[in-house]
């Protein structure tokens, strides 16, 4: 056995001693090699758990599977196109009323020379308490150079394309005004109701081939607005 310094009066005393002989002290054990290992060991997990890195939480995290891209609802809507609206007008000298249904205003497709670079057209329909119409107008009077000159009026032959259609026309003008109006006017109506677009072909004094390109986007509706209105007039 090995022997100790008694922690009180310094006497060597043995370690199998519960007390020292001499001043009766408690003996101090002597700690076993196996204590030091336990501890050595519980030292060494303690100083490894400190220095392992932490996994951070991530809170509401989406699996990159479930990420699904955006549908094409989601995206940013695309304004609606121009539809056909509908008017009426009154004449101030009778009370007569009218009704209309008229494309938005367009330019031609190509870009006219001086004095008709500013040119904007539509198209249109009329009613009144007895009949209907059909119509292009214009902001300047057309100037062409392949009409027909009748009494009071302008013959105009030309060709117009419903959507991919192309057909031969004859159309009218009168004497100096801004409308070019159709002869079949109850016909026209059931192909603008039938079709998307209308191309206009016209041979405008001093400028290549003209044309206007319509749509006929919301024309039904338009025009059922209008009848509306005209039977309310009579």
């Amino acid at each position: 056995m090995a022997l100790v310094k008694c922690k009180e009066c310094g006497l060597d005393v043995s370690t199998g001693a519960k007390s020292c002989p001499k001043c009766g002290a408690t003996v101090p054990k002597k700690t076993s090699l196996f204590t030091w290992l336990v501890l050595l060991l519980i030292v060494f997990i303690v100083y490894a758990g400190s220095k392992a890195p932490s996994t951070p939480k991530i809170q509401n995290a989406t699996p990159v599977s479930d990420v699904k891209p955006k549908s094409e609802s989601a995206k940013k809507a695309e304004p609606p196109k121009p539809s056909w609206v509908t008017s009426t007008s009154k004449d101030k000298m009778t009370g007569a009323l009218t009704a209309f249904a008229f494309s938005p205003e367009i330019k031609p497709s190509q870009r006219m020379d001086f004095p008709y670079h500013d040119v904007i057209s539509w198209m249109g329909v009329g009613c009144d308490s007895k009949n209907e119409w059909v119509f292009f107008g214009f902001s300047d009077s057309p100037n062409l150079v392949n009409d027909q000159t009748e009494d009071g009026y302008n013959l105009i032959p030309t060709r117009i394309r419903w959507d991919k259609k192309v057909v031969n026309v004859a159309l009218t003008q009168d004497w100096g005004s801004k409308f070019i109006h159709f002869t079949d006017d109850a016909a026209t109506i059931s192909k603008i109701s039938a079709s998307n677009t209308v191309l206009l072909e016209l041979q405008w004094h001093g400028q290549q081939p003209t044309y206007f390109e319509y749509s006929l986007s919301g024309s039904s509706k338009a025009i059922a607005d209008m009848r509306e209105k005209c039977a309310a007039l009579k």
